[in-house]
Protein backbone atom coordinates (compact mmCIF):
# COMPACT_ATOMS: atom_id res chain seq x y z
CA UNK A 1 0.00 0.00 0.00
CA UNK A 2 1.69 3.46 -1.16
CA UNK A 3 1.80 5.99 1.58
CA UNK A 4 0.07 9.02 0.94
CA UNK A 5 2.08 11.58 -0.35
CA UNK A 6 1.85 14.33 2.59
CA UNK A 7 4.14 16.80 1.48
CA UNK A 8 2.82 16.95 -1.81
CA UNK A 9 -0.82 17.56 -0.84
CA UNK A 10 0.21 20.41 1.61
CA UNK A 11 1.77 21.74 -1.44
CA UNK A 12 -1.09 21.53 -3.65
CA UNK A 13 -2.73 23.07 -0.86
CA UNK A 14 -1.05 25.66 -0.61
CA UNK A 15 -1.25 26.65 -4.17
CA UNK A 16 -5.00 26.13 -4.33
CA UNK A 17 -5.51 28.61 -1.56
CA UNK A 18 -3.05 30.86 -2.93
CA UNK A 19 -5.47 30.89 -6.05
CA UNK A 20 -8.46 30.82 -4.14
CA UNK A 21 -7.21 34.22 -2.85
CA UNK A 22 -6.02 35.56 -6.53
CA UNK A 23 -9.75 34.49 -7.48
CA UNK A 24 -11.00 36.34 -4.76
CA UNK A 25 -9.20 39.84 -5.14
CA UNK A 26 -9.54 40.25 -8.75
CA UNK A 27 -13.34 39.41 -7.86
CA UNK A 28 -13.34 42.38 -5.22
CA UNK A 29 -11.32 45.05 -7.67
CA UNK A 30 -13.67 44.13 -10.36
CA UNK A 31 -16.51 45.15 -7.80
CA UNK A 32 -14.86 48.12 -6.54
CA UNK A 33 -14.13 49.50 -10.18
CA UNK A 34 -17.81 49.00 -10.80
CA UNK A 35 -18.69 50.87 -7.53
CA UNK A 36 -16.47 53.42 -8.78
CA UNK A 37 -17.87 54.08 -12.70
CA UNK A 38 -21.30 54.66 -10.85
CA UNK A 39 -20.82 57.22 -8.36
CA UNK A 40 -20.32 60.93 -9.37
CA UNK A 41 -17.22 61.81 -11.83
CA UNK A 42 -14.56 64.32 -9.56
CA UNK A 43 -10.89 64.36 -9.36
CA UNK A 44 -10.65 62.11 -6.42
CA UNK A 45 -12.58 59.15 -7.92
CA UNK A 46 -11.04 59.16 -10.91
CA UNK A 47 -7.98 58.88 -9.85
CA UNK A 48 -9.40 56.08 -6.98
CA UNK A 49 -10.69 54.26 -9.85
CA UNK A 50 -7.28 53.89 -12.16
CA UNK A 51 -5.21 52.97 -8.84
CA UNK A 52 -7.87 50.10 -8.72
CA UNK A 53 -7.54 48.98 -12.57
CA UNK A 54 -3.65 49.41 -11.89
CA UNK A 55 -4.24 47.06 -8.84
CA UNK A 56 -6.57 44.77 -11.39
CA UNK A 57 -3.70 44.61 -14.07
CA UNK A 58 -1.09 43.76 -11.46
CA UNK A 59 -3.40 40.94 -10.08
CA UNK A 60 -4.31 39.24 -13.12
CA UNK A 61 -0.13 39.38 -14.02
CA UNK A 62 -0.03 37.19 -10.73
CA UNK A 63 -2.52 34.95 -11.29
CA UNK A 64 -1.97 34.57 -15.21
CA UNK A 65 1.48 36.04 -15.64
CA UNK A 66 2.39 38.54 -18.55
CA UNK A 67 1.36 37.14 -22.04
CA UNK A 68 2.94 38.81 -25.31
CA UNK A 69 0.23 39.45 -27.98
CA UNK A 70 0.49 39.87 -31.46
CA UNK A 71 -1.15 43.58 -32.47
CA UNK A 72 -2.57 42.23 -35.21
CA UNK A 73 -4.81 40.35 -33.04
CA UNK A 74 -5.77 43.22 -30.84
CA UNK A 75 -9.05 45.01 -31.72
CA UNK A 76 -10.01 48.48 -30.89
CA UNK A 77 -13.25 48.56 -28.68
CA UNK A 78 -15.48 50.09 -31.17
CA UNK A 79 -17.85 50.83 -28.48
CA UNK A 80 -15.49 52.67 -27.08
CA UNK A 81 -16.71 56.23 -25.74
CA UNK A 82 -13.09 57.91 -26.34
CA UNK A 83 -13.04 58.44 -30.22
CA UNK A 84 -10.62 61.25 -29.37
CA UNK A 85 -6.51 60.43 -29.63
CA UNK A 86 -4.77 63.79 -30.23
CA UNK A 87 -1.39 63.27 -32.60
CA UNK A 88 0.80 64.88 -29.56
CA UNK A 89 -0.68 62.33 -26.73
CA UNK A 90 -0.13 59.53 -29.10
CA UNK A 91 3.27 61.06 -30.11
CA UNK A 92 4.22 61.56 -26.32
CA UNK A 93 3.31 57.37 -25.37
CA UNK A 94 5.09 56.73 -28.36
CA UNK A 95 7.93 58.20 -27.22
CA UNK A 96 7.71 56.71 -23.77
CA UNK A 97 7.42 52.78 -24.97
CA UNK A 98 10.70 53.40 -27.17
CA UNK A 99 12.69 55.02 -24.69
CA UNK A 100 11.49 53.34 -21.48
CA UNK A 101 9.74 49.97 -22.79
CA UNK A 102 5.92 49.07 -22.14
CA UNK A 103 5.96 48.41 -18.07
CA UNK A 104 2.11 47.96 -17.81
CA UNK A 105 0.72 45.64 -19.21
CA UNK A 106 -3.16 46.25 -21.71
CA UNK A 107 -5.98 44.73 -19.87
CA UNK A 108 -8.17 42.26 -23.42
CA UNK A 109 -10.66 40.76 -23.48
CA UNK A 110 -10.52 37.34 -25.17
CA UNK A 111 -12.91 36.21 -27.71
CA UNK A 112 -14.42 33.45 -29.02
CA UNK A 113 -12.70 34.06 -32.86
CA UNK A 114 -9.39 34.16 -30.94
CA UNK A 115 -9.02 37.71 -31.13
CA UNK A 116 -8.87 40.01 -28.67
CA UNK A 117 -10.44 42.95 -27.25
CA UNK A 118 -9.44 46.26 -25.73
CA UNK A 119 -10.62 47.02 -22.53
CA UNK A 120 -7.72 49.75 -21.10
CA UNK A 121 -4.71 50.71 -22.71
CA UNK A 122 -5.61 52.06 -26.12
CA UNK A 123 -3.16 54.78 -26.30
CA UNK A 124 -0.30 52.75 -25.77
CA UNK A 125 -2.06 49.81 -28.17
CA UNK A 126 -1.86 53.55 -30.85
CA UNK A 127 1.58 54.21 -30.02
CA UNK A 128 2.96 50.32 -29.92
CA UNK A 129 1.22 50.74 -33.52
CA UNK A 130 3.19 53.52 -34.75
CA UNK A 131 6.11 52.25 -33.70
CA UNK A 132 5.48 48.93 -35.99
CA UNK A 133 5.78 46.73 -32.62
CA UNK A 134 4.71 43.35 -33.27
CA UNK A 135 3.25 42.22 -29.75
CA UNK A 136 2.28 44.09 -26.64
CA UNK A 137 2.27 43.13 -22.67
CA UNK A 138 -1.28 41.93 -21.92
CA UNK A 139 -3.05 40.59 -19.46
CA UNK A 140 -6.36 39.17 -19.73
CA UNK A 141 -9.55 39.73 -17.85
CA UNK A 142 -13.14 37.46 -18.41
CA UNK A 143 -16.37 39.48 -18.81
CA UNK A 144 -18.93 37.51 -20.18
CA UNK A 145 -20.23 40.33 -22.20
CA UNK A 146 -18.70 39.36 -25.69
CA UNK A 147 -22.22 38.99 -26.92
CA UNK A 148 -23.87 41.98 -25.32
CA UNK A 149 -22.59 45.13 -27.27
CA UNK A 150 -25.31 47.36 -25.61
CA UNK A 151 -23.91 46.17 -22.23
CA UNK A 152 -19.95 46.36 -23.50
CA UNK A 153 -20.60 49.82 -24.69
CA UNK A 154 -22.31 51.04 -21.18
CA UNK A 155 -19.24 50.00 -19.33
CA UNK A 156 -17.10 51.11 -21.89
CA UNK A 157 -18.90 54.72 -21.38
CA UNK A 158 -19.32 54.55 -17.32
CA UNK A 159 -15.47 53.85 -17.28
CA UNK A 160 -14.19 56.66 -19.33
CA UNK A 161 -16.60 59.15 -18.09
CA UNK A 162 -15.49 58.51 -14.14
CA UNK A 163 -11.86 57.50 -15.07
CA UNK A 164 -10.65 61.07 -17.03
CA UNK A 165 -12.62 63.77 -18.58
CA UNK A 166 -14.70 62.74 -21.97
CA UNK A 167 -14.91 65.30 -24.72
CA UNK A 168 -17.87 66.43 -25.39
CA UNK A 169 -17.98 65.47 -29.18
CA UNK A 170 -17.41 61.92 -28.06
CA UNK A 171 -19.99 62.06 -25.02
CA UNK A 172 -22.75 63.73 -27.27
CA UNK A 173 -22.22 60.97 -29.95
CA UNK A 174 -21.74 57.74 -27.19
CA UNK A 175 -25.00 59.14 -25.61
CA UNK A 176 -26.78 58.34 -28.85
CA UNK A 177 -25.19 55.21 -29.19
CA UNK A 178 -26.43 53.95 -25.60
CA UNK A 179 -30.08 54.34 -25.83
CA UNK A 180 -30.11 53.10 -29.31
CA UNK A 181 -28.69 50.28 -27.75
CA UNK A 182 -30.99 50.05 -24.83
CA UNK A 183 -34.39 50.99 -26.92
CA UNK A 184 -33.54 50.05 -30.66
CA UNK A 185 -36.64 50.69 -31.86
CA UNK A 186 -35.07 54.50 -31.36
CA UNK A 187 -32.25 53.67 -34.36
CA UNK A 188 -34.99 55.27 -36.80
CA UNK A 189 -35.32 58.42 -34.47
CA UNK A 190 -31.40 58.57 -34.08
CA UNK A 191 -30.82 62.15 -35.57
CA UNK A 192 -34.45 62.79 -33.96
CA UNK A 193 -32.95 62.28 -30.44
CA UNK A 194 -31.30 66.10 -29.64
CA UNK A 195 -34.49 67.94 -30.71
CA UNK A 196 -36.55 65.42 -28.01
CA UNK A 197 -34.76 65.78 -25.37
CA UNK A 198 -34.77 69.68 -26.03
CA UNK A 199 -38.69 69.42 -26.51
CA UNK A 200 -38.90 67.69 -23.48
CA UNK A 201 -36.51 69.96 -21.17
CA UNK A 202 -38.46 72.76 -22.49
CA UNK A 203 -42.02 71.04 -20.65
CA UNK A 204 -40.29 71.09 -17.83
CA UNK A 205 -38.24 73.86 -17.49
CA UNK A 206 -42.20 76.03 -17.94
CA UNK A 207 -43.44 73.48 -14.86
CA UNK A 208 -40.20 74.19 -12.86
CA UNK A 209 -39.44 70.44 -12.95
CA UNK A 210 -36.04 70.90 -14.54
CA UNK A 211 -34.88 71.83 -11.01
CA UNK A 212 -35.31 68.35 -9.89
CA UNK A 213 -32.93 66.73 -12.01
CA UNK A 214 -29.81 67.38 -10.06
CA UNK A 215 -31.14 64.92 -7.12
CA UNK A 216 -32.41 62.95 -10.00
CA UNK A 217 -29.03 62.12 -11.33
CA UNK A 218 -27.85 60.83 -8.11
CA UNK A 219 -30.78 58.65 -6.88
CA UNK A 220 -31.52 55.33 -7.18
CA UNK A 221 -32.73 53.53 -10.49
CA UNK A 222 -35.67 52.77 -8.62
CA UNK A 223 -36.05 56.16 -7.29
CA UNK A 224 -35.46 57.45 -11.05
CA UNK A 225 -37.92 54.93 -12.73
CA UNK A 226 -40.38 56.86 -10.54
CA UNK A 227 -40.14 59.83 -11.11
CA UNK A 228 -40.14 59.30 -14.55
CA UNK A 229 -43.22 57.75 -14.29
CA UNK A 230 -44.57 61.23 -12.57
CA UNK A 231 -43.67 62.83 -15.63
CA UNK A 232 -46.05 63.69 -18.19
CA UNK A 233 -44.11 63.79 -21.33
CA UNK A 234 -45.33 64.22 -24.77
CA UNK A 235 -44.41 60.82 -26.02
CA UNK A 236 -42.34 57.49 -24.65
CA UNK A 237 -39.73 58.18 -26.79
CA UNK A 238 -38.88 61.39 -24.52
CA UNK A 239 -39.13 59.19 -21.24
CA UNK A 240 -36.97 56.57 -22.82
CA UNK A 241 -34.19 58.92 -23.71
CA UNK A 242 -34.11 60.68 -20.00
CA UNK A 243 -34.13 56.95 -18.62
CA UNK A 244 -31.15 56.42 -20.16
CA UNK A 245 -28.68 59.65 -19.18
CA UNK A 246 -29.57 59.61 -15.65
CA UNK A 247 -28.84 55.71 -15.66
CA UNK A 248 -25.69 56.92 -16.37
CA UNK A 249 -25.90 59.66 -13.46
CA UNK A 250 -25.81 62.22 -16.23
CA UNK A 251 -27.91 65.73 -16.18
CA UNK A 252 -30.16 66.22 -19.16
CA UNK A 253 -30.26 70.13 -18.45
CA UNK A 254 -26.68 69.70 -19.58
CA UNK A 255 -26.67 67.39 -22.16
CA UNK A 256 -29.54 69.49 -23.76
CA UNK A 257 -27.24 72.50 -23.48
CA UNK A 258 -23.72 71.89 -23.57
CA UNK A 259 -23.25 68.30 -25.21
CA UNK A 260 -26.12 67.58 -28.06
CA UNK A 261 -25.56 70.87 -29.75
CA UNK A 262 -22.07 69.40 -30.95
CA UNK A 263 -23.69 67.25 -33.27
CA UNK A 264 -24.55 70.12 -35.36
CA UNK A 265 -20.73 71.96 -35.58
CA UNK A 266 -19.28 71.85 -38.78
CA UNK A 267 -16.94 69.29 -39.91
CA UNK A 268 -13.56 71.15 -39.44
CA UNK A 269 -14.63 72.07 -35.79
CA UNK A 270 -15.25 68.37 -35.03
CA UNK A 271 -11.84 67.96 -36.50
CA UNK A 272 -10.02 70.52 -33.87
CA UNK A 273 -12.18 68.70 -30.92
CA UNK A 274 -10.44 65.34 -31.73
CA UNK A 275 -7.28 65.93 -32.91
CA UNK A 276 -5.91 69.50 -31.73
CA UNK A 277 -7.91 69.31 -28.44
CA UNK A 278 -10.24 72.21 -29.07
CA UNK A 279 -13.07 72.65 -26.28
CA UNK A 280 -16.55 72.33 -26.87
CA UNK A 281 -17.38 75.61 -25.46
CA UNK A 282 -14.89 77.58 -27.76
CA UNK A 283 -15.95 74.78 -31.07
CA UNK A 284 -19.72 76.41 -30.39
CA UNK A 285 -18.60 79.87 -30.75
CA UNK A 286 -16.40 79.38 -33.50
CA UNK A 287 -18.97 77.47 -35.40
CA UNK A 288 -21.09 80.95 -35.34
CA UNK A 289 -18.51 81.48 -38.14
CA UNK A 290 -21.20 80.14 -40.78
CA UNK A 291 -21.01 81.14 -44.71
CA UNK A 292 -24.48 82.60 -44.03
CA UNK A 293 -23.26 84.99 -40.92
CA UNK A 294 -19.75 86.09 -43.31
CA UNK A 295 -21.55 86.13 -46.41
CA UNK A 296 -19.05 84.24 -48.25
CA UNK A 297 -19.31 80.52 -49.38
CA UNK A 298 -18.29 77.88 -47.29
CA UNK A 299 -15.20 76.77 -48.78
CA UNK A 300 -14.45 80.54 -47.89
CA UNK A 301 -16.22 80.01 -44.13
CA UNK A 302 -13.92 76.80 -43.43
CA UNK A 303 -10.78 78.78 -44.14
CA UNK A 304 -11.91 81.76 -41.77
CA UNK A 305 -12.64 79.10 -38.71
CA UNK A 306 -9.80 76.72 -39.48
CA UNK A 307 -7.51 79.83 -39.13
CA UNK A 308 -9.32 80.70 -36.01
CA UNK A 309 -9.57 77.85 -35.11
CA UNK A 310 -5.38 77.25 -35.14
CA UNK A 311 -5.14 80.84 -33.31
CA UNK A 312 -7.36 79.41 -30.44
CA UNK A 313 -5.80 76.71 -29.65
CA UNK A 314 -1.73 77.88 -30.20
CA UNK A 315 -2.03 80.73 -28.17
CA UNK A 316 -4.84 79.57 -25.38
CA UNK A 317 -7.16 81.82 -26.08
CA UNK A 318 -10.39 81.87 -22.98
CA UNK A 319 -14.07 81.62 -23.39
CA UNK A 320 -14.40 85.10 -23.06
CA UNK A 321 -11.74 86.03 -25.56
CA UNK A 322 -12.61 83.50 -27.72
CA UNK A 323 -16.12 85.01 -28.01
CA UNK A 324 -14.76 88.32 -28.76
CA UNK A 325 -12.37 87.12 -31.54
CA UNK A 326 -15.58 85.67 -32.97
CA UNK A 327 -17.68 89.15 -32.62
CA UNK A 328 -14.82 90.49 -34.27
CA UNK A 329 -14.51 88.62 -37.59
CA UNK A 330 -18.38 88.86 -37.74
CA UNK A 331 -18.02 92.98 -37.94
CA UNK A 332 -15.13 93.15 -40.36
CA UNK A 333 -16.94 90.90 -42.38
CA UNK A 334 -19.82 92.83 -41.93
CA UNK A 335 -18.26 96.10 -42.73
CA UNK A 336 -16.32 94.51 -45.70
CA UNK A 337 -20.41 94.23 -47.28
CA UNK A 338 -21.47 96.83 -49.74
CA UNK A 339 -24.46 98.75 -48.24
CA UNK A 340 -27.20 99.36 -50.02
CA UNK A 341 -26.84 102.53 -51.68
CA UNK A 342 -23.72 100.67 -53.03
CA UNK A 343 -25.70 97.74 -54.53
CA UNK A 344 -27.52 99.90 -55.94
CA UNK A 345 -24.51 102.02 -57.84
CA UNK A 346 -23.44 99.01 -58.78
CA UNK A 347 -26.16 97.38 -60.35
CA UNK A 348 -26.48 100.97 -62.21
CA UNK A 349 -22.90 100.96 -63.47
CA UNK A 350 -23.19 97.26 -64.88
CA UNK A 351 -26.36 98.16 -66.36
CA UNK A 352 -24.88 101.06 -68.10
CA UNK A 353 -21.18 99.33 -69.19
CA UNK A 354 -23.81 96.47 -70.92
CA UNK A 355 -25.86 98.74 -73.02
CA UNK A 356 -22.67 100.86 -74.37
CA UNK A 357 -23.25 100.42 -78.45
CA UNK A 358 -19.28 99.85 -79.10
CA UNK A 359 -20.34 100.36 -83.14
CA UNK A 360 -18.91 103.82 -84.49
CA UNK A 361 -16.41 104.42 -81.70
CA UNK A 362 -13.18 105.27 -83.10
CA UNK A 363 -10.49 102.49 -82.69
CA UNK A 364 -8.13 104.63 -80.17
CA UNK A 365 -11.50 105.37 -77.98
CA UNK A 366 -12.39 101.62 -78.14
CA UNK A 367 -8.57 101.03 -76.54
CA UNK A 368 -9.11 103.25 -73.89
CA UNK A 369 -11.97 101.41 -73.09
CA UNK A 370 -10.59 97.76 -73.06
CA UNK A 371 -7.23 99.20 -70.82
CA UNK A 372 -10.12 100.34 -68.34
CA UNK A 373 -11.70 97.41 -68.09
CA UNK A 374 -8.78 95.62 -68.55
CA UNK A 375 -7.25 97.21 -65.33
CA UNK A 376 -10.45 96.45 -63.17
CA UNK A 377 -10.55 92.72 -64.12
CA UNK A 378 -7.19 92.78 -62.64
CA UNK A 379 -8.11 94.70 -59.82
CA UNK A 380 -11.16 92.00 -59.30
CA UNK A 381 -8.75 89.00 -59.26
CA UNK A 382 -6.65 90.02 -56.70
CA UNK A 383 -9.56 90.65 -54.57
CA UNK A 384 -10.78 87.49 -54.95
CA UNK A 385 -7.50 85.85 -54.73
CA UNK A 386 -7.37 87.16 -51.49
CA UNK A 387 -10.37 86.07 -50.25
CA UNK A 388 -9.75 82.41 -51.20
CA UNK A 389 -6.61 82.33 -48.89
CA UNK A 390 -8.43 83.49 -46.09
Amino acid sequence: MLKPDISNAFATAGQSQKIHHLNKRVEELEAEINRLRTEESNSEEKIALEARIQELVAELANKQGIQEVSINLIDRNSHQPRQSFSKESIQGMAELLETQGQHTPVLLIPLSSGRYLLFDGERRWRAATKLAWKSLKAVFIVTGIEADDRELHRQALSTTLHREDLNALDLAESLIQQIIYNYPELEEQKDDIPRLLNAAMSRLERNHRNLELADMRLASKEVQKQWLETVEFKNPEEQKIFDVILALQLNPTSIDTNIFPLLKLSKDLKIGIREAGLEGSKARELNKLSAIQLNINEVQASKVRIKLTEKVIKEKLSLSQTKALVKETLNQHKSSQPSPNQNRKLIKTVKTIRSIELTGIYNNELEEIRQALQGKIEEIDKIIAKSNSI
